[in-house]
């Protein structure tokens, strides 16, 4: 979702009842924005409850809710999202799109996810879980760019299937770790689609307060005309390539490269000396492009964009960013209570 934000209101309120990162913003596409995130603390067993959520004047509507409790063994988390979005842009299907040519459709999306994380010797851990997912396309936009699809569902369609992960966590100079993991899932129901990713991601902090991050995905779509459109494989904001818009580029085979340079600006401390909010700028550049099959993938397909950003820090949980990006087609600005990679 393309978000110009105007202005910000940061309120921290890291009090024993919660904590909450609420925003106001707004967006051309999405009027005015108003939402946050919320996080509960919970206890028997040690956990925390989360809302992540916002409302936009255009008809964009976000309400996520979600929970993480860590158990004997492992750890247990569950969300459930609801996503609305009103006049979307659909710029076709491959790596070389034109960004003067979409078109719009509006859609709806529910997701249930439940997973159980396993941590084993040596930085292993195995991640497993049940994803149910709905979705409906409603008053598509005619257009010949729906033909170029390799299927057409578009109407209200129910799947349900597991997801897993194998991941490894290793340490490396310079006070870092490096990331690698495989994550894969599968969905079965009024279609059956499913997918495979591949990632590696290594961070350094060289010094106090700095921290530099460098990564790399891979992923692999299966049965892509079975795949609900909201639901494509594809890069874009969305998919964490910051300067394109949502799903600017969609194929059953992508890749996507990172870097990204943060520094601690301030930080502010509760009576305990605790740190309950913390403000860095961050520096990133990115790369990537879709595919039909890996061996078409190419250093000339590549499309790149570089930019910069302001993170807001409470907790691991709550963390806002706000990321300004420049790709080949001008400024695109976008705010979330997500990581960027």
């Amino acid at each position: 979702m393309r978000q110009t934000i105007l202005t910000l209101i940061l309120i921290t309120a890291a009090a024993s009842a919660f904590t909450a990162l609420p925003a106001l913003g707004y967006s051309a596409s999405s009027g005015f924005i108003l939402g946050g995130f919320l996080v509960f603390p919970l206890t028997s067993p040690v956990g925390q409850f989360t809302i992540d959520t916002y409302y936009g004047t255009a008809g964009v509507i976000k309400f996520q809710p979600g929970m993480v409790r860590k158990l004997d063994n492992g750890l247990l988390s569950s969300s459930l999202e609801y996503r609305k979005v009103l006049e979307k842009k659909w710029y076709g299907w491959g790596n070389a799109t034109n960004a003067d040519s979409s078109a719009r459709m509006d859609f709806e999306k529910r997701n249930l996810l439940v997973d159980f994380t396993i941590p084993a010797d040596n930085g292993f851990f195995v991640t497993g879980g049940l994803d149910v997912r709905h979705s409906t396309v409603f008053n598509r936009e005619e257009s010949i760019l729906w033909d170029r699809l390799p299927g057409d569902a578009f109407a209200s369609t129910w799947t349900a299937g597991l997801n897993g992960r194998i991941g490894y966590v290793m340490p490396i100079p310079l006070c870092g770790e490096m990331l690698v993991s495989t994550l894969g899932f599968f969905q079965a129901g009024d279609v059956s689609y499913s997918g495979v990713t591949g990632k590696i991601k290594s961070t350094f902090r060289p010094w106090t307060g700095g921290e530099i991050a460098l990564g790399a995905r891979a992923h692999r779509q299966f049965n892509v005309a079975d795949t609900p459109v909201p639901y494509a494989s594809g890069i874009g904001q969305n998919k964490n390539f910051r300067g394109y818009s949502d799903c600017r580029f969609t194929g059953p085979v992508w890749t996507l490269y990172q870097f990204e340079i943060k520094e601690e600006l301030f930080s502010l401390r509760d009576v305990e000396g605790n740190k309950s909010l913390t403000v860095a700028v961050t520096v990133f550049a990115e790369a990537g492009e879709v595919a039909e099959e890996f061996k078409e993938l190419s250093v000339n397909g590549l499309h790149t964009d570089v930019g910069c950003g302001l993170r807001f820090r409470i907790n691991p949980a709550a963390e806002m960013r706000i990321d300004a990006a420049w790709g080949d087609e001008g400024m695109l600005i976008q705010s979330g209570f997500d990581q960027a990679f």
